[in-house]
């Protein structure tokens, strides 16, 4: 084979390497919606009784629990959260022969959620609290069956 062959081949497998090297992190990050493990955990809003309530879990491997009164009745729903680094969205599972509800979309701040959208019709009208992280498992309890 003659050397000019082989000096083109090489240079021709270099530029696919270096082109694969400098598209591979942007491919990853193109529409890339995560799942930020510190973001995952309980979230209660601490409030009167006979106020709207909610309680947000956020697991790490992306399920997510939503229970609320907003007006409407004690709801809880099942699905999955996405971060996309600015807010956290949680799409629910569809219950049989019936459409998903619409996401909930949350804004996070310095340990605690802020419900940006809901659906109105499902959940109703009043503005969920803000809800702080960290609750243990015990005050969950309480603070959800001694209503």
């Amino acid at each position: 084979m003659p050397c000019d062959k082989i000096v083109a081949k090489s240079a021709l497998r270099v530029l696919v390497a270096g082109a694969m090297v400098l598209f591979a992190p942007l491919a990853a990050l193109a529409g890339n919606t995560t799942i930020n493990p510190s973001f995952a955990g309980i979230y209660v809003a601490r409030v009167a009784k006979t106020a709207p309530s909610m309680t947000v879990s956020l697991g790490k491997d992306g399920t997510a629990t939503v229970t609320g009164d907003l007006g409407k009745g004690s709801i809880t729903s099942f699905g999955s959260w996405q971060d996309d680094g600015h807010q956290i969205k949680v799409i629910f599972n569809a219950a049989e022969g019936a459409p998903a509800e619409t996401p909930m979309v949350f804004q996070p701040g310095h340990n605690q959620l802020q419900v940006l959208s809901w659906s109105h019709e499902a959940w109703g009208d009043a503005n969920p609290p803000v809800m702080k992280k960290g609750y243990k498992v015990k005050y969950l309890f309480w603070s959800t069956t001694m209503r």
